[in-house]
């Protein structure tokens, strides 16, 4: 177990720029096939609820366990996003009462933890959005990525591997 400041630290060492969207599309690309979502569809379309929109990448698993993941990129967070946090509630709640096993994931830069957890606006809408079902995906460019699905993980500390 690691503090999760040190965590992402280390995530974040030695980096100078923030990822790119491409970047973070080739990274849950393979966050996805190294975690069981053998199927994966890019600019799915959602359009069974009130909002139509597209999902640059959707992870699904299909045998006995079926899960589905719409992801939603945002490379960089910082304080201003709190209009972003509206979309992504409204997105998650179109997922949720209409789509079976679906849930929305927010894949941003591992540099935008530090934002995360210290605007008080950023942290409070997104505890909230992950108490009602959205994943956050953090990750770097060295295919380094930390998923959470309780805001509260955020700031305990992680089981890493050795």
């Amino acid at each position: 177990m690691v503090a999760a400041r040190t965590f992402f630290a280390r995530m974040n060492e030695g980096r100078s720029g923030w990822m790119t969207e491409a970047q973070l599309i080739k990274g849950c690309k393979e966050f996805f096939t190294s975690n069981g979502y053998e199927q994966l569809e890019e600019n799915k379309i959602f359009d069974q609820g009130e909002r139509i929109f597209n999902s640059l990448l959707v992870g699904s698993k299909t045998g006995e366990e079926k899960e589905t993941i719409a992801a939603y990129f945002r490379p960089k967070m910082d304080r201003h996003d709190t209009g972003l946090l509206g979309l992504l509630e409204s997105m998650l709640y179109d997922l949720l009462d209409n789509y079976e096993n679906t849930n929305l994931m927010l894949a941003t830069d591992s540099l935008s933890y530090m934002a995360i957890v210290k605007m008080e606006e950023l942290s409070v809408a997104l505890e909230n959005l992950m108490d009602e079902g959205l994943f956050l995906l953090f990750m770097n460019e060295r295919s380094g990525y930390a998923l959470f699905d309780d805001f509260q993980k955020l700031t305990m500390p992680i089981p890493v591997p050795d």
